[in-house]
């Protein structure tokens, strides 16, 4: 026979679970766990700033509030240097640096709330070519590639600058050929190729790096020469015209190459 529990009645509850000789309770059923909470959306990220070389509706809502404000800008989608400059006598108006650039803090005070990812591409894009900034020291740039010039449409990008300012190899390569004398548009230049052909051009250029010759081999970031106004530069600002021939065809727009490798891009 089984064994009694003292007390003599069958179901007689032990000690501590409940009152004295009363049925022990059914275990109450378990609570299903509770289900997991939904992801919360994310929140909208704000632009950190609208530049030069920014394209797109966000610069357009930009110029439209410089225009209100009396200061006249094309409204075309495209920060170029007459946005800049308009955003830069908007930033002493109302006492801030005048950088040029358009901030949160300036962005707030016009009332924007734009995204930086679907303003401004570029920052987004790995450099497929470059692999270093060619100009060192404080400079700036903005997308003119394909602006008019007198001798036809841009075929690179100036990066801006002042005179002596150093310029580095923007990949490993060879210099193909260059001149210490002012020559044609581009005054004093240099070519370098790469391992895979590709073609990268720096005209109106002060100096040349006194070690190098067509057939010398450079490393990215070595020092190649400095910044001036050569050529058809002369009587102009300090610059670097900067151009990136795939394969040693035809030019491309270097600006999404620059941003990507741009140690200044934010």
């Amino acid at each position: 026979m089984p064994e009694q529990l003292p007390g003599g009645g069958p179901s007689v509850a032990p000690d501590g679970s409940g009152l004295p000789g009363q049925p022990v309770a059914p275990a109450p059923a378990p609570v299903p766990p509770a289900a997991p909470a939904a992801p919360a959306a994310p929140a909208t990220q704000p632009a950190v700033a609208l530049r030069p070389g920014t394209r797109g509706k966000d610069v357009k809502a930009l110029q439209r509030k410089l225009r209100v404000r009396g200061i006249k800008v094309p409204v075309d989608g495209k920060y170029g240097a007459r946005t800049r400059a308009g955003v830069r006598i908007l930033q002493r108006k109302l006492k801030m640096k005048a950088t040029g650039i358009a901030n949160a803090a300036l962005l707030a005070k016009l009332g924007l709330k734009v995204r930086a990812v679907a303003s401004d591409p570029a920052t987004l894009t790995a450099a497929r070519y470059l692999k270093v900034f060619p100009v060192v020291g404080e400079y700036s740039y903005e997308d003119d590639f394909g602006d008019p010039r007198g001798q036809g449409a841009h075929q690179g990008n100036d990066i801006i600058g002042t005179v002596g300012m150093q310029l580095v190899s923007c990949v490993d390569g060879t210099i193909s050929r260059l001149t210490r004398e002012e020559t044609g548009l581009g005054g004093i230049w240099i070519w370098i190729v790469d391992g895979q052909g590709n073609e990268y051009y720096y005209a109106h250029m002060a100096s040349i790096s006194p070690e190098l010759k067509a057939g010398s081999k450079v490393t990215a970031g070595q020092f190649v020469g400095t910044m001036g106004m050569t050529g058809d530069a002369r009587g102009t600002i300090p610059h670097l015209h900067f151009e990136v021939r795939p394969n040693g065809g035809g030019s491309i727009n270097p600006f999404a190459e620059l941003r990507a490798v741009d140690p200044k891009r934010t």
